[in-house]
């Protein structure tokens, strides 16, 4: 009986066609515990070889026979096989033919008549060396197996290496890109205070220059003395222009916003640049239909749009084509999600097909008093202005440009969830005599300034700096108009206003201030009627005047006016 390890290793294949010697080797083999088949052919003994342990094979079954499958498949072992043989001889032979032995490669040669014990040793031998052999293949496989699976391991982890270091560096595109908005943002509000401030003391001496060159020119007939005033009253309207401009760039402007139809508006602005833009300048209004209203000031953003067109017709001087184009946002792009809050937001548009912009310029375009013009052809302050408003508005502004090809302004505003409101006529003024006027604000000569306009305007003019005073005032006589300073040092012009309301509740106040951030904040406790922003002109503040008190309306010498720029 064979021992099942044998078994389990294959059998001992024996090919002797000559006799009985098949027969014979088989119990031999058997009888010692080696499991053995016997063969009957080179076909059968060469199919049986891939789950053999070993063969045993006498030379004479190879002398005739056609040996090309026994060479081809030793030929085409695995690298772990080496299968073994036993050859056996005829001792009148002496050697075997030598090309059977390098045939068969790992053989063992016995002559016949063999000794038992020989023959059993050879066959043990090839056997457990066969053994050996397909453990080697099994730890091959095992390690294979392994290498495979620590292959694919790797090549997991190095495409998870490749994916986090993918986002690694999208973080960092990210977080630098976001610091560079951050710092700009730093860097704009930090401007935008600083000159927000100076324009703050500015209005209120161009209040003091213009009033009193208004007041001047009425008292001078001169044609040569009016002509230096004239003169000085450009400068000074010059200044409250830039102020604006600055006031607009440190978003501290007064804005009125309210549900605008921008379609409507483009329609506007494109018919007034027809007649303004000059020749060989093509205009283009693309507008999206249906497009809902913006929250926005009507006034400041057509002459932002208008600012805007006449810098693309600049970067053109060859001629071009403008296009303003309108479009709604349904989400913030996440390019822009830094900058604006979440929502709806309408775009309007100023392409050009101009000059464009380098890097370096596009990287300054929103700086105060950053400008390529030459000298005396811009102030520097117009993309400023722009990017001022539209931050104030609630939106933002961005700029697409390449060289050669031209530049793309975007200003993006807040989606208005009102209907557009058509305006309505104001009512007729009724009549009502000029009174006595009293002017309350901490700067002396603003006082005097406007107290000369008021007296122009035929009212008698009480002065003052100080709330106890101007209550006293209102306790003695009757007062029957106020102008009260916002900015006041010690009490705020809101409380100085509610004050004189308690002691003559239909008082008609006017609130002034230079400082339009204070009017923000007030916004609900003073109406746009009730404000008149610094500097102003006799005409401002005689239509203001009518506007709250129901005047009749003030003639004012034109030639007079000065434009509140």
């Amino acid at each position: 009986m064979a021992r099942r390890e044998h078994v389990e290793n294959g059998p001992a294949l024996v090919l002797a066609p000559v006799g009985r010697d098949a027969a014979v080797i088989c119990s031999m083999l058997q009888a010692d515990g080696t499991f053995a088949l016997e063969q009957r052919s080179l076909t059968e003994l060469v199919g049986n070889l891939g789950e053999a342990a070993a063969a045993v094979i006498a030379e004479e079954a190879l002398t005739h026979e056609d040996r090309g499958s026994l060479a081809r498949w030793i030929l085409n072992q695995p690298p772990w096989s080496d299968f073994p043989f036993v050859l056996l001889t005829l001792r009148a032979a002496r050697n075997p033919q030598p090309d059977l032995v390098e045939l068969l490669g790992n053989v063992t040669v016995l002559e016949r008549p063999l000794a038992a014990a020989s023959l059993k040793s050879a066959v043990k031998a090839a056997v457990r060396a066969r053994v050996k052999q397909r453990q080697t293949e099994s730890y091959l496989d095992q390690l294979t197996h392994l290498t495979d699976s620590l292959e694919r391991r790797i090549e997991d982890r190095t495409h998870e290496l490749a994916n986090a270091n993918r986002r690694l560096m999208a973080e960092m595109v990210e977080r630098e890109r976001t610091e560079v908005a951050l710092r700009h943002a730093h860097k704009m509000e930090a401007v935008g205070q600083l000159t927000g401030g100076i324009a703050h003391d500015f209005n209120n001496l161009l209040t003091t220059i213009m009033g009193n060159l208004q007041l001047l020119g009425l008292r001078i007939e001169d044609e040569r003395l009016q002509r230096y005033l004239r003169n000085a009253m450009h400068g000074a309207e010059r200044g409250a222009k830039l102020v604006k401009q600055l006031m607009a760039f440190s978003r501290k402007q007064h804005l009125a916003p309210e549900p605008i139809d921008i379609n409507e508006l483009a329609g506007v602005v494109a018919e007034l640049l027809s007649r303004t833009i000059g020749t060989g300048i093509r205009l283009e209004v693309a507008t999206q239909e249906g497009l809902w209203p913006a929250l926005v000031d009507p006034t400041q953003l057509e002459l932002m749009l208008l600012n805007l067109a006449f810098n693309a017709r600049d970067a053109m001087p060859t001629g071009g084509t403008i296009v303003i184009e309108t479009t709604a946002l349904n989400r913030v792009p996440d390019q822009l999600a830094s900058e604006l809050k979440a929502g709806q937001y309408v775009c309007i548009s100023v392409k050009d097909t101009g000059t464009g912009m380098p890097p370096d310029v596009l990287a300054r375009a929103f700086d105060p008093f950053f400008t390529t013009k030459a000298p005396g052809k811009g102030t520097g302050l117009g993309l400023s202005q722009v990017y001022g408003f539209a931050r104030q508005s609630g939106g933002t502004v961005k700029i697409e440009t390449e060289l050669g090809r031209g530049t793309v302004v975007r200003i993006f505003l807040p989606r208005s969830t009102e209907a557009v409101v058509a305006g309505q006529g104001s009512s007729e003024p009724t009549a009502s005599a000029r009174g006595t006027a009293l002017v309350i604000d901490d700067d002396a000569d603003v006082r005097e300034t406007t107290g000369g306009m008021l007296e122009t305007l035929g009212y008698r003019v009480v002065a003052t700096d100080d709330l106890e005073a101007a209550l006293a005032a209102l306790g003695r006589e009757s007062v029957d108009l106020a102008l009260v300073d916002l900015a006041m040092p010690k009490i705020s012009g809101v409380d100085v206003g509610r004050q004189l309301r308690q002691r003559s509740p239909r008082l008609p106040i006017l609130f002034c201030s230079g400082f339009p951030d204070l009017i923000e904040e007030n916004r609900k406790r003073i109406s746009k009627e009730a404000f008149l922003s610094k500097p102003y002109s006799l005409a401002d503040l005689a239509a203001k005047i009518e506007a709250i008190s129901g005047a009749k309306p003030i003639a004012v010498d034109p030639s007079a006016a000065v434009m509140n720029g």
